[in-house]
């Protein structure tokens, strides 16, 4: 647990912030593509959709739908991650 100081009471710490514990929602944009309903429909396992990035560009990460931050895929372990290259705007 992260302890702050609060100066207001006298040097002593004050435990962590109160929201420190809530869960949000995370995504990881790697593109986007733009289908009708009927092409939608007609995609199977297997199918390639292709999207409006470029290997090497920027994968998007937002929270609450706001991008907050860029990163780069990467694979750790036979998994893919994100490797955090900018954060803010």
């Amino acid at each position: 647990m992260v302890e702050i100081t609060n100066p207001a009471a006298n040097g002593a710490a004050a435990p962590a912030r109160l929201i420190d514990h809530v869960e949000i929602e995370v995504e990881v944009m790697l593109g986007e593509a733009r289908l009708t309903v009927a092409e939608l429909n007609r995609l199977a396992a297997g199918d390639i959709l292709p999207v409006d990035r470029t290997i090497g560009e920027a994968a998007d990460i937002r929270v609450n739908g706001r991008v907050i931050a860029r990163g780069e895929i990467v694979t750790v372990d036979d998994k893919f991650a994100v490797r955090v290259t900018e954060i803010g705007d």
